[in-house]
């Protein structure tokens, strides 16, 4: 199928509602375009010399509508902000995260109207890497907003636990310890073929509070916390089988970005009570 031919009123409508901050993936699904660059051909069809700063004006647009973090006041800020405390970066006024799990950069693109790119798979030695996916945004006022959560550059060391969140940002503590898990969580059968699972980070401060939350808002127990003294990166974990489902039943309940942590968990657990012939019922979402 080719590229959809507009008329010139759509095109114009198109051109005003990208200048407007209509996120480009939106844009993408209501006129049939492929690519960003058929949307930007547009642009510069009419506006040819001054679709440099129409560009740069629908960036800082779709920044102010879909990027502001100044309060956790929804699941994708929520999710967001824990995949950026675990595995995202920024630098100078630049942000972003690379994952192998391309579902989760993808569901970040479509909820903020971003674009992601693909670093190809590559062979280093004979070791074979897997592709990564990368999504990357700039703004110097979203990197100040993310500082108040300990996200700045280098932030490995420093980061700290959340604990000025106000009452209303609790209650998507959920999503929050989900991106934390995406981003830095691991799910596996202990020695004993338990299921366990472990969040690291290179600070104390940071994996005490999630043992603080996880306690306090999640009741869980019998959690540790332990450090690897070759890599100094500390764990908080459990392989307690009612933590495992507390963890499927508050946090893991349903799909919400990536899918891999998800289906492993209910798997896991879903076999390992068959072998053991224990009865959990939890919701499936």
């Amino acid at each position: 199928m080719g590229i959809k031919r507009l008329s010139n009123a759509e095109e114009l409508r198109l051109v005003e509602q990208y200048r407007n901050g209509v996120p480009v993936t939106k844009l993408l699904r209501q006129y049939g375009f492929r690519s960003k660059k058929s949307v930007i051909d547009k642009v510069k069809k009419y506006y040819p010399n001054e679709y440099k700063d129409i560009i740069k004006s629908a960036r800082d647009n779709r920044k102010q509508y879909h990027l502001d973090f100044s309060e956790i006041d929804t699941p994708f800020k929520a999710y967001f902000i824990g995949l950026m405390l675990t595995d995202g970066y920024v630098v100078k006024n630049r942000y972003g995260i690379q994952l192998t799990d391309e579902d989760c950069i993808q569901f970040i693109a479509e909820c903020s109207g971003g674009f992601y790119t693909t670093i190809p798979s590559r062979t280093v030695d004979n070791y074979i890497y897997q592709p990564m996916y990368r999504i990357v945004f700039s703004g110097e006022k979203q990197v100040k907003q993310l500082s108040r959560y300990g996200i700045t550059e280098r932030k490995s060391h420093s980061l700290h636990g959340l604990r000025t969140l106000t009452c209303k940002e609790q209650k998507f503590l959920p999503y929050l310890l989900r991106g934390i898990i995406d981003g830095d969580g691991c799910i596996h059968y202990t020695s004993q073929k338990t299921v366990s699972f472990n969040i690291c980070s290179m600070s104390f401060d940071f994996v005490n509070w999630i043992k603080e939350i996880l306690e306090e808002k999640f009741f869980m127990e019998d959690l540790h916390v332990i450090q690897n003294p070759s890599t100094k990166i500390w764990l908080v974990e459990s392989s307690l089988q009612t933590n495992i489902f507390k963890l499927m039943a508050l946090v893991y309940d349903r799909p919400y970005g990536m899918r891999r942590k998800y289906i492993l968990l209910r798997e896991m657990f879903r076999d390992y009570n068959k072998s053991n012939q224990q009865e959990f019922i939890w919701n499936v979402g």
